[in-house]
């Protein structure tokens, strides 16, 4: 099946290991669609910006030393027929790795004017530390200036970002804070059981939104980089789906095998 069988956000594309290529993918075709319509008078550029994370953040087990001493025979002379001793545990060392981060920054072509960002958050925006605190600085500088953010936040794990008001439950959510209506955000929660939205992206007065379909735009990049290649459908998702959703997730997988 070189379609996803998911109508809107797949959740086995937020696996660790696919997740940086899914977003990197995603906002350049974020890019593709928008450019034309945008023309002539605004721009659409893609930001890259190179952090250094962890990729991980699953506490590490410590045993203190003297948990693991233990009263040895007394040492003989090495031969060589001697069995070397199996370590006693195993424990990871930080591993810090480049990540790339792509957000798009929307211009006025003629006036050389940021007019709005779009961002799709990954784990090191929302995993607590300093890149949450690196992104929520940024968001911040943005809410503050006459530019519109859009939010597209595509992981179930970790924390939204902030809200004055309760958000709702929801797998997915897609904010889009106009610089004109701030404090109040337009909002979209999605279950992974819906289609993705059509969202309008802001610009400047009177200038008419224009359309990113974002459904079409996942369709375009699981299609391109033949993701039903490299997901094993077979096996839960990284986050596990809740037990209804996990049973109606397994009956859609089972429907699209069986019709391909």
């Amino acid at each position: 099946m070189r379609a996803s069988p998911f109508p809107g956000m797949d959740p086995y594309l937020e696996a660790p290991g696919l997740w940086p290529y899914v977003h990197i993918r995603l906002m350049t075709i974020f890019s593709e669609q928008l450019t034309p319509l945008l023309a002539p008078h605004y721009l659409a550029e893609l930001d890259t910006q190179i952090v250094i994370d962890r990729g991980d953040d699953t506490p590490q087990l410590i045993i203190p030393d003297v948990s693991v001493t233990r009263t040895s025979p007394p040492v003989e002379a090495a031969t060589a027929t001697a069995t070397m001793a199996p370590p006693p545990l195993q424990l990871r060392v930080p591993l810090e790795v480049p990540t790339r981060l792509v957000s798009m920054l929307i211009r006025h072509r003629e006036q050389a004017r940021l007019v709005a960002v779009l961002e799709l958050l990954s784990p090191i925006n929302k995993r607590r530390g300093e890149g949450r605190d690196a992104y929520l600085e940024k968001r911040r500088h943005v809410l503050h200036a006459p530019v519109h953010l859009i939010e597209i936040d595509f992981l179930r794990r970790y924390r939204r970002m902030p809200f004055d008001d309760p958000v709702p439950a929801a797998h997915y959510l897609v904010a889009i804070c106009k610089a004109g209506e701030r404090p109040l955000c337009h909002v979209w929660p999605l279950s992974v059981r819906q289609p993705l939205p059509v969202i309008p992206i802001p610009l400047l007065p009177p200038d008419p939104p224009v359309p990113l379909d974002l459904g079409q735009a996942l369709r375009t990049a699981y299609a391109r980089a033949r993701y039903d290649l490299r997901v094993e459908y077979r096996q839960p998702p990284h986050l596990p789906l809740a037990p209804d959703e996990a049973a109606w997730a397994a009956q859609l997988i089972a429907a699209t095998s069986t019709a391909v």
